[in-house]
């Protein structure tokens, strides 16, 4: 066995055996792993903080102007001499405009009222060729129901007779949804349910599955956890630093809340099996508590230090690269030298002054329907010769 105080995990000078000392370079290696990340996180937050301002303004500005512009382009949709071609461009306009606006994560208003003109518009549209169009005979409305059955993944059984009106009514498109729901519903409420554990498919049945995916990968240390907290001292040492930091015993009130708090941390340690947060935590509050160890104990224990190590590098890896706006801004403006951060934060801006001047020409140019028509037209032209690749691309063409 071995036997050795809390405080002396963090220090390799102790010489104990050749277990122990890998323990505590693994411990002395998870703080500085540790420190690097939470530098890197106050780095992108720092950084963030202090471009936003610089910044924010102008993707405001750019947002606002994206609006009109969108608001302009569904004022020409009643207008029936922008047909054909032309018209799906100008559906497809709007919705790559509605997307790009929503997805912008500085546009503070709502689309929602933009929305609802454009169906509102769309469903007029498709009205009006519904009135003029002649009745849709079987073999139209049965192209109607694949197509319907291929968007939603449902079997649709309804008549001729109802999918003639949906095709001739589309502005009532959610009363049909409902309707095919409630169909869908009545057919499989007979159908006896596949005999599967209802709690396998609650909200965090998907993550479970992963977790059991990465269990399988890294098995050795879901094994070594477990056998730690029920056949160590590290069990011991939970139990007391829990009694040490229950908040009941605790009078003074802001110590009280305090203790919560760090009651809440160390009950997290021990769900999620994370040894280092609990010996992290005790060599503050429990420094003397001798850690009797087993030679399998001391090793399990290390296999775990090891995985936390391999955790620190990959979330060192992840931070800056996920998709928070700070670490958009990050990955978008950061350099290595604030000056050329401030020549990156400036070409930002630049960039964004000259879209705003791209869209307010559009919103002064598209005021009638032939400018619209124009518009329409150039963007089906240059879309057609996107699928074209360059001279210079085809050099290396095999035929």
């Amino acid at each position: 066995m071995t036997r050795i105080k809390v405080s002396d995990i963090q220090s390799s000078g102790v010489a104990v055996n050749k277990s122990w000392k890998k323990l505590s370079n693994l411990w002395e290696q998870i703080s500085k792993l540790q420190a690097r990340n939470q530098r890197l996180e106050i780095k992108i937050s720092t950084f963030y903080e202090q471009a936003k301002p610089l910044f924010e303004s102008y993707e405001i500005e750019t947002c606002s102007l994206a609006a009109i512009k969108i608001e302009r382009l569904i004022s020409f949709i009643p207008r029936r001499t922008i047909k054909g071609e032309r018209r799906d461009a100008l559906y497809e306009l709007i919705h790559e405009e509605l997307d790009a606006l929503e997805s912008n994560p500085f546009w503070t208003g709502s689309t929602e009222e933009l929305r609802k003109k454009f169906q509102n518009q769309i469903a007029a549209d498709a009205q009006h060729h519904a009135d003029k169009a002649p009745e849709p005979d079987e073999f139209e409305t049965e192209i109607f129901r694949d197509m319907l059955e291929d968007m939603l993944g449902v079997d649709i059984d309804f008549e001729h007779e109802k999918l003639v009106e949906m095709m001739r009514n589309p502005q009532n498109i959610e009363q049909y949804l409902k309707d095919i729901a409630q169909s869908h519903q009545e057919k499989h409420a007979d159908i006896e349910d596949d005999p599967i554990d209802e709690d396998e498919l609650d909200d965090d049945f998907f993550e479970r599955a992963f977790n059991h995916f990465k269990q399988e990968e890294s098995a050795p240390s879901i094994d070594d956890i477990k056998m730690l907290f029920k056949s160590s001292d590290l069990n011991k040492l939970y139990k007391k630093m829990a009694s040490r930091l229950h908040p009941d015993k605790e009078s003074d009130e802001s110590l009280k809340k305090e203790k919560h708090e760090l009651m809440q941390q160390l009950s997290k340690a021990k769900r999620d099996g994370d040894v280092f947060t609990l010996l992290q935590m005790s060599q503050q509050w429990l420094p003397d508590f001798e850690l009797d160890l087993s030679p399998s104990a001391l090793k399990a224990m290390i296999r775990v230090l090891e995985t936390k190590v391999k955790d620190l590098n990959f979330q060192h890896k992840r931070i800056g690269s996920d998709s928070s706006l700070e670490s958009m801004v990050w990955n978008r403006l950061s350099a290595r030298s604030k000056k050329q951060q401030q020549i990156n934060i400036q070409e930002h801006i630049d960039s964004l002054v000259d879209c705003q001047a791209d869209i307010q020409e559009c919103i002064d140019t598209l005021t009638t329907v032939k400018s619209v028509n124009a518009y329409l037209k150039e963007r089906i032209e240059a879309e057609r010769w996107n699928y074209f690749p360059h001279v210079g691309d085809m050099r290396d063409c095999p035929f």
